[in-house]
C-alpha cells in the first residue's frame, strides 16, 4: 500500500488535461518488476502511462501540476467484485440453470449463460453514472511532505 496502511491506495500523478469538473491525471504504471536492478537488461520489465479521470470538487488545478490520485480500498474490492466476480458465479449458475431447470442441451445451456453475461455487463455499462458516483477515486495537489 505503498508504505502506509490506511485503508486507501494512493498514486502520485501530472495533470494531462484540465475540464471544468474534472481533471486527466496520467499516472505512470509500473510492472512488477519494475524496480529490479537488472530491468535494463531485461526484456520483460515495463512502464506505462495510464490516464485517469478525477472529479475536481471545485478546486482547481494546472496542467503539469503534481497530485495524488486516492482510491478508498473498499472501492477496489467493489470493482473487482462487479467486474471479475459476479460474472465468475453468473455463468456456471446460469449453464445450472439452462441443464437443470429448462432442461436444455449444453450448448443452448452456453449460449444462456453467454447471454446473461453480456446482459449483465450492459447493465453495468447503464449504471456507469451511478457506479462512477459510488466508486469514485479523488484528487488533492501533491504536498512536499507526502511521499509514496
Amino acid at each position: 500500500m505503498n508504505g502506509k496502511n490506511t485503508g486507501s491506495e494512493r498514486r502520485e500523478g501530472i495533470v494531462a488535461e484540465v475540464h471544468p469538473d474534472e481533471v486527466v491525471v496520467r499516472i505512470q504504471q509500473l510492472s512488477a518488476c519494475s524496480g529490479c536492478h537488472a530491468k535494463d537488461f531485461c526484456t520483460t520489465a515495463d512502464c506505462k502511462d495510464r490516464l485517469i479521470r478525477v472529479q475536481t470538487h471545485g478546486i482547481h488545478y494546472e496542467v503539469g501540476q503534481a497530485v495524488i490520485v486516492e482510491g478508498k480500498d473498499s472501492v477496489g474490492r467493489w470493482a473487482i467484485l462487479l467486474a471479475f466476480v459476479l460474472p465468475l458465479f453468473l455463468i456456471p449458475f446460469m449453464l445450472g440453470v439452462g441443464q437443470e431447470v429448462l432442461h436444455w442441451g449444453e450448448w443452448a445451456s452456453a449460449l444462456l449463460a453467454l447471454v446473461a453475461l453480456v446482459l449483465y455487463f450492459l447493465i453495468l455499462f447503464a449504471l456507469t453514472p451511478i457506479l462512477s458516483r459510488t466508486l469514485a477515486l479523488e484528487v488533492r495537489p501533491l504536498n512536499p511532505s507526502d511521499t509514496y
